[in-house]
């Protein structure tokens, strides 16, 4: 099985992760930004490429597929990788995301990181747009290689077979359950932020102190009531980054 995580500061020593006593966790598609980036990708192919055989790789054989079919298309386009990247770094954020991660960024206390089925280039690439990339512990999300000849290779995060409730390349329950028995981090609370149903493997490993902040009429925020009693923490639902920043903030004795 292989994990992938990309480690962006550099003095993750013993001590300095004790001393992270909060763990602020991120997706990024419609949660970080306001769109589904593979999605939006696939604006950029002709539209005798946007075919039904196109979308139904989504559900018949999952986003890795449906993803590398797009970037072969746009390949054949002559689209290369830094295209691809400038076109990902134009993605909207989420209004108040990026005010809100810049301000949970500065607490001393406090780890961060981002969880997604999105892929390390893309969400490279944005973040280094925004100035973002120095704030983010890791990254834990699908591999993304630059191939000699410009084009661009997304590979799965893992190969998993033990839940069924998320794709094969990425649990992300799985994930969370590692960063809270990481006998060197022991945090104080997790505060978890998502918005799709591949977030709620996550956030069921979550515990009484910790926060799950599920964005409002978003695909998990309509669900999310017939699995509250499988949920041990707090929920708060949010609409864009200010609402959430407020809601963490007002309660900054307990939440921050």
């Amino acid at each position: 099985m292989r994990h992938y995580a990309a480690c962006l500061r550099h003095c993750h020593s013993c001590s300095y992760r004790r001393s992270k006593r909060l763990l602020a966790t991120f997706d990024f598609d419609k949660t970080i930004i306001e769109v589904d980036s593979y999605k939006a990708l696939s604006h950029l192919l002709a539209p005798e490429q946007r075919t039904d055989q196109l979308q139904v790789l989504i559900h018949k054989s999952g986003w890795i597929v449906y993803i590398r079919r797009v970037l072969q298309l746009l390949q054949h386009r002559r689209l290369s990788a830094v295209q691809i990247g400038q076109f990902v770094r134009q993605l909207p954020a989420v209004p108040g995301m990026l005010q809100l991660m810049r301000r949970i960024g500065t607490q001393s206390s406090t780890q961060m990181c981002i969880v997604s089925d999105a892929n390390h280039y893309f969400i490279g690439q944005w973040l280094a747009a925004h100035g973002l990339a120095e704030i983010f512990d890791a990254i834990y999300t699908n591999p993304a290689v630059v191939q000699p000849d410009g084009s661009l290779l997304v590979e799965p995060y893992e190969q998993q077979t033990h839940c069924d409730q998320c794709p094969q390349n990425l649990c992300k329950g799985g994930v969370m359950t590692r960063l809270m028995n990481d006998p060197t981090a022991q945090y104080k609370r997790i505060i978890y932020v998502g918005d799709s149903c591949n977030d709620l493997c996550a956030i069921r490993c979550l515990r009484t102190q910790d926060i799950a902040c599920i964005r409002q009429w978003e695909e998990l925020h309509g669900k999310l009531a017939a699995h509250r009693d499988e949920l041990s923490c707090l929920v708060i639902h949010w609409r864009d980054g200010h609402d959430l920043e407020e809601q963490l903030f007002a309660n900054c004795n307990s939440y921050l």
